[in-house]
This record gives structure tokens, C-alpha cells and sequence, in this order.
């Protein structure tokens, strides 16, 4: 925002009283659309895809099996090259099946899900190395990252239910052009429920706590992301 926009807001702000709130939505507005065209320099857009998968009762220790695909956008806003804060949403499905875990074979039963979700979430991203999208300067970094999220079932049901996450994981992310970063990200989401996969506890441990035995979900996955570009800004020339 600039000097004249502050002196344009002040003098917007004295004729406030006498517009009422027709005039109040314009001010709201103009701020909003100057702070977005602060924001666009330091943002970037992009597309995450690749595989999501469950761990709980039906699956207690085996990594990758039966994954789906994941796929959804993501946008992040470099506060500077060391932090940044992102959202995401990813839709991607989750399954599971006792007869391929030695969880329930015991007990003769026969419990299966398989759901679709979408995985929403607002991450603080930190990263190693000083680094910008897209800016010759910085050519790679590794990141880490953690947040909060919520899991939204697509169709609802009894068992399986929407929920809420801790969203965390680490990542690799390099330049590869003059608008463009792409990565590498590997993500765990820390449920706060034991109803993801509709079964609550163990039939033969059903003494277990459950902060203990909440259900978890992974993904594994490419990502790349467009820097929002203003050339007499952003330009090379002027680095």
C-alpha cells in the first residue's frame, strides 16, 4: 500500500459517516484488495499428487499398503525465505481390510472401509536454507513443516466420520525455472479420533486408551508451484 492509498483512505474514512455502511463496505473492500496486491509477490500456487494411505486397527504397523491416490492444490505466503505459512487441500481415499493385517485374523471377523476425504489444513512452513520461489538466488532448500487440519468425509457415515488433524512433515523443494519450484513431500496426520476407519478399538484389546490408539494417515507426493509474478518487481534485472 502506498503513501497516496493511506492518504486516499483517510479522506475515505471522513465521508464514512455520511455514506453509512455502503460506504464502510467500499473502505473494507479497497483495503483488502490493496493488502492482496502486497501479498501476491510473496505468494506461490500449485498442485500437490501422489498417494495417501492409513495406519490403525485394521493396519497397525505396515507402511504403504493399499494406497490411493491424492491429489488437490496448495498455496503458500513466504513471510520471508526462511518461513511461510501454506493451506492446502488434498482429495484422497483411505482403505483398509482385516483379512490383509493380522490385526483382527484372529477373531474370525470380517471388517472393512474404504472412504474418500478431503484433507484440509494451514501449515507453518520452515525452511533450512534461505529460499524463495522461483529467485535464481536460491536454488534448493529442505523444509519442515507442522499446523493444523481437518479431515472432511466426502459421504459421511456412522463409522466413518469427518475429523480433526496435526498435520507434519518434511520436504525438498528446488527451482527449476523462472516462475516455477517443485519438491518432494513426505506428511503424517495425527487424528484426533479412532474412528477414521469405523473401528473404535481392538475386539481383543478393547482396554487400550484412546489418545493412544487414535487412527493415523499418510501422504507421499510431488508438488510444483507458480510464483504470482509482477515483472518490474520480481524481475531478474533488478536483483
Amino acid at each position: 500500500m502506498t503513501g497516496r492509498d493511506v492518504r486516499f483512505l483517510v479522506n475515505m474514512a471522513d465521508k464514512v459517516k455520511s455514506a453509512g455502511y455502503k460506504g464502510l463496505f467500499f473502505v473494507l473492500f479497497f483495503v483488502l484488495t490493496s493488502f492482496n496486491g502486497i501479498g501476491q509477490k510473496k505468494s506461490d500456487i500449485g498442485i500437490f499428487a501422489g498417494t495417501s494411505y492409513y495406519m490403525g486397527d485394521l493396519n497397525p504397523s505396515v507402511h504403504y499398503a493399499i494406497p490411493s491416490f491424492a491429489v488437490g492444490p496448495i498455496y503458500r505466503y513466504n513471510f520471508n525465505p526462511r518461513n511461510s505459512l501454506r493451506g492446502h487441500a488434498f482429495y484422497h481415499g483411505l482403505s483398509g481390510s482385516d483379512p490383509d493385517y493380522y490385526g483382527y485374523i484372529s477373531t474370525g471377523q470380517t471388517t472393512e472401509f474404504a472412504a474418500k476425504f478431503v484433507d484440509l489444513g494451514l501449515d507453518f512452513e520452515f525452511n533450512w536454507k534461505a529460499y524463495q520461489t522461483a529467485y535464481r538466488r536460491t536454488k534448493a532448500s529442505p523444509y519442515v513443516f507442522a499446523g493444523l487440519g481437518y479431515g472432511l468425509a466426502v459421504i459421511p457415515s456412522v463409522n466413518v466420520k469427518s475429523h480433526v488433524n496435526m498435520p507434519f512433515g518434511v520436504g525438498y523443494k528446488i527451482n527449476v525455472g523462472r516462475w516455477l519450484s517443485a519438491g518432494l513431500e513426505v506428511s503424517a496426520r495425527k487424528t484426533f479420533t479412532d474412528l477414521v476407519d469405523g473401528v473404535t478399538n481392538p475386539p481383543l484389546d478393547d482396554t487400550m486408551s484412546p489418545f493412544g490408539n487414535n487412527d493415523w494417515y499418510y501422504f507421499t507426493g510431488v508438488f510444483i508451484t507458480y510464483k504470482i509474478y509482477k515483472f518490474w518487481e520480481d524481475c531478474p534485472t533488478y536483483d
